[in-house]
Formats: C-alpha cells, sequence, structure tokens
C-alpha cells in the first residue's frame, strides 16, 4: 500500500480530494489529531496533511477581511473548504490569503455557472 510522503515542507503537502478534507468538517471545531488519524487509518502522513490544510484554513478565516467576506454569503464557506483540499501553502504553512479568497471566488462562479447550465431547458 503506498502512503502520502511525509510533508517536510509546505510544498510537499500534497492535495486531497474534496471529499476527503470535507467529510465531517467544521471548520469553527477544535480538530484532534487522534481523530483525524483514525479517519486515515492507514496512513498516518495524510492525516498529518489534513491537519495542516485544516490549521491553513482555519488561520485564514480569522482575518477580520476574511470573517467578514464569509458572511456575506453563506456559500463562501463551503467553497472555501472545497479549495482549501487542494490549494497550495505558502513558505509560512498557510495559504496566501489573496489568492485563496480569489480561488473561493472563482469556485463559486464555477459551481454557479453549472447550476445554471443544468437548470436551462434544452433547445
Amino acid at each position: 500500500m503506498e502512503t502520502t510522503p511525509f510533508p517536510a515542507k509546505p510544498c510537499d503537502v500534497v492535495a486531497l480530494t474534496v471529499a476527503e478534507f470535507t467529510r465531517d468538517l467544521d471548520p469553527n471545531a477544535m480538530v484532534s489529531l487522534d481523530d483525524i488519524c483514525r479517519r486515515f487509518i492507514d496512513d498516518t502522513n495524510k492525516a498529518l496533511v489534513w491537519v495542516i490544510r485544516f490549521r491553513a484554513l482555519a488561520a485564514w478565516r480569522v482575518r477580520a477581511d476574511v470573517a467578514s467576506w464569509l458572511g456575506s454569503r453563506p456559500s463562501h464557506a463551503q467553497h472555501a473548504c472545497e479549495v482549501a483540499a487542494t490549494f497550495e501553502l505558502n513558505g509560512e504553512w498557510e495559504f496566501d490569503a489573496d489568492a485563496f479568497r480569489s480561488a473561493v471566488e472563482i469556485q463559486g462562479l464555477s459551481r454557479s455557472a453549472s447550476q445554471r447550465a443544468r437548470k436551462a431547458p434544452e433547445a
């Protein structure tokens, strides 16, 4: 069985699937490494990656400019969780605030466009 590489540097933090990262995710909760290790029982490095991504998301969410923006539209929080699964970390083990926010906005626009396309009557 192949395991996730140990993330010794921010660039080593691999992407997770959206499902892996967002399953039972409460961005406002405290997380225990033990609980996350139980989720990824066969891959403790993947559990560590999950925690690193969760902490990067938490650090981004508490920024004053971000907190008010997240509150402006409920879907922003969900899109942020989805983007956090794969977004690249900077040298401080965090998401670049402006680039991450842009990615969240793009995710929302993309989701809205696909929902409109599904609802559109066929010609």
